[in-house]
């Protein structure tokens, strides 16, 4: 028997368990993102959600399949979530958190397996920052730039010395959320821009405890002085690596071969497994037959049409 090459399974409640959680909206705190939780819970098989708070539930509610074209060797792939919400604060605050969900589903339908690495919201000023992004070269300035930024308020900028080449780099989250990504992560996009001229920068993977010696880098060119979007397909041949490629080692990112003397900005940066097409909200219901707290269910569907079934090809 041919032995294949391992890949985690999807996990469509993890999808936007993440999806929700990385581009939540607080509106300068009037709406407080919820407790949002995979149902099954990834690291204990109870969880104590009476004191946890206003929360939301994340869950799967089953699959379905259709297979087409001559031969029937592709399909239509549907998974149904369910989201229920449990709120304490008010009845409002549900309702808050309803429609910034929606928002949320709505503005990432086409790209509705996107984890927010970072979009550079969450820091408070330049130290908060490069406590999360540093740089292994000693050339480089980073701050947090607020005058320059392709969503929201705030970008990153890279200032690269006369001292020879840059870089920047940060890790990945440590909480559950990112961990099957380094198997099944299959694109990465963000948004950049160079003061002048244009410069081929690295987009690398790797292992933060062997830096030179496990790692995988996409080169792509900044060419422009407005941001602009890059996408690195991580099923293309890699411009350099090293090491045996082990994808569960890999804990870092880095933008590296900054070139010395310009300046860059960056901005937005998303991972994603590509899994699905598609995520098509269908409806809210509010529970009103349970007087300790506001609830209700919103439901959704990731679509996938016309994807080639291997075993069946």
């Amino acid at each position: 028997m041919t032995t294949q090459t391992y890949v985690p399974g999807t996990r469509p409640s993890q999808l936007v368990t993440n999806l929700l959680d990385s581009y939540w909206d607080t509106r300068s705190g009037s709406i407080p993102k919820p407790t949002i939780i995979e149902k099954p819970y990834a690291d204990a098989q109870r969880i104590d959600l009476r004191n946890t708070g206003d929360h939301c539930l994340v869950s799967l509610a089953g699959t379905t399949e259709s297979f087409i074209t001559l031969g029937m060797q592709h399909r239509i792939f549907e998974a149904n979530i369910d989201i229920d919400l449990n709120t304490f604060t008010s009845r409002e605050r549900m309702y808050d958190h309803m429609d910034e969900i929606r928002r949320i589903l709505f503005a990432k339908r086409k790209d509705p397996t996107d984890f927010l690495l970072d979009g550079f919201e969450g820091y408070a000023n330049t130290a908060a920052l490069v406590a999360v992004w540093g740089d292994t070269s000693s050339n480089s300035t980073i701050t947090l730039l607020e005058s320059a930024r392709q969503y929201g308020t705030n970008s990153m900028r890279v200032v690269v010395g006369s001292g020879g080449n840059g870089e920047v780099y940060r890790g990945f989250p440590s909480t559950f959320t990112i961990k099957p990504y380094p198997r099944r992560l299959q694109q990465i996009r963000f948004w950049v821009k160079i003061d002048s001229s244009s410069d081929v920068i690295g987009v690398t993977l790797r292992d933060a405890s062997n830096r030179t010696g496990l790692y995988r880098t996409w080169n792509i060119t900044v060419d422009t002085t407005g941001f602009l979007e890059k996408v690195v397909n991580l099923d293309a041949t890699a411009s350099a690596s090293a090491g045996t490629w082990d994808p569960t080692l890999i804990d870092e990112i880095a933008f590296t071969s900054l070139a010395a003397n310009r300046t860059f900005d960056i901005d937005h940066i998303d991972l994603s497994t590509k899994e699905f097409q598609f995520f098509q909200y269908q409806s809210f219901r509010e529970n009103i037959n349970n007087f300790q707290y506001w609830s209700g269910q919103m439901k959704g569907q990731y679509k996938t049409h016309g994807e080639l079934v291997p075993e069946l090809a």
